[in-house]
């Protein structure tokens, strides 16, 4: 392990280290799919709206943190494959939203089967109680994460 600066975060190096193995477990688990067609970006849009269902354009890009190019160039890449639709929004005909289509769907549903998968996994070696304690650790900490600076 090569010796870096600690900053201010708090985190140890040990702790930034295992940080970054689990995203590179998720990243190399995802490209190991044999349906994984979809790269992270596209994930991560697809994920979005089937969470928080049909979208503003402009709350879809603060959210994923894109430019509006880049978000631009995903949805269309995403609605050419039959993965999201582009609508006006049903007050304000000046918004445009985005929605899943019946493929986007069930791509999100097969990314929730992933995540599941996943979890149980990574966690199966934990007891009852611990695994519980991850979750719950896990829960709390992805509100802070969505709303910390970029």
């Amino acid at each position: 392990m090569v010796d870096m600066p600690q900053q201010d975060s708090g985190a140890t190096d040990r702790e930034i280290e295992a940080l970054m193995r689990l995203v590179h477990v998720i990243e190399a688990e995802h490209r190991a799919r044999p349906t994984s067609s979809l790269d992270l970006r596209a994930r991560m849009l697809i994920q979005e709206l089937g969470l928080n269902g049909e979208s503003p354009i402009l709350s879809v890009r603060r959210s994923l943190r894109l430019s509006p190019s880049t978000l631009t160039s995903l949805a269309d890449r995403l609605e050419r494959d039959g993965y999201l639709e582009r609508r006006r929004h049903p007050t304000d005909r000046r918004t445009v939203v985005l929605a899943l289509t019946a493929v986007g769907r069930r791509a999100f549903a097969a990314e929730r089967e992933f995540y599941r998968h996943l979890i149980d996994d990574s966690l199966r070696s934990l007891d009852a109680a611990a695994r519980a304690h991850v979750l719950t650790a896990l829960a709390s900490i992805a509100p802070a994460a969505e709303e910390a600076p970029a």
